[in-house]
C-alpha cells in the first residue's frame, strides 16, 4: 500500500482547523498516512488547538512564511509519502470512507489522482462542485 502524506496549511485558523483534523481522524487508515500541519505562526488559538491533537499529527511546522505557496512548499520538503494530498484548514473529506477509496486507487500506482471538490459555505451547506 502506498503511503499518503496529508498536508494542512493554516494561518489564524482556530475556528476552522478542528473540523479538518477530525475529518482526517474519522477516516481511519492511520498507518497508511502521514499528517503534517504547516502554520504561518498564528497568534490566535490555532497552535493551542494543534497541541490538543499532537498525538495524531506527525509533524507541525509553525513559522512565518511568504504565503500559502511558501507554506505548501515547506510541507512538501518534510513529507515522506509517495503521494501528497493538501487538505487545508476548514476543508474536510466528503465522506467517512473517502480516504479508503483514495488509498485503493493509489494501489494502481497512478502518476496523478484527481477528484472533485464540493464547495460549502461557513455552515456546511453545499454551494456547488469545482
Amino acid at each position: 500500500m502506498a503511503k499518503l502524506s496529508i498536508i494542512t496549511i493554516t494561518y489564524q485558523a482556530e475556528k476552522f482547523l478542528e473540523r479538518t483534523i477530525q475529518s482526517i481522524l474519522e477516516q481511519g487508515h492511520r498507518s497508511a498516512i502521514e499528517y503534517v500541519i504547516v502554520d504561518g505562526a498564528s497568534t490566535d488559538g490555532t497552535l493551542v488547538l494543534i497541541n490538543t491533537y499532537k498525538q495524531d499529527i506527525d509533524q507541525v511546522i509553525s513559522e512565518k512564511d511568504r504565503g500559502i505557496y511558501d507554506a505548501m512548499n515547506k510541507g512538501l520538503q518534510v513529507v515522506s509519502g509517495e503521494y501528497v494530498l493538501f487538505l487545508n484548514a476548514g476543508d474536510t473529506f466528503a465522506a467517512k470512507n473517502t480516504l479508503e477509496h483514495i488509498l485503493k486507487a493509489l494501489d494502481s500506482d497512478p502518476d496523478v489522482l484527481v477528484g472533485d471538490a464540493m464547495f460549502v459555505d461557513m455552515h456546511g451547506q453545499e454551494i456547488g462542485h469545482s
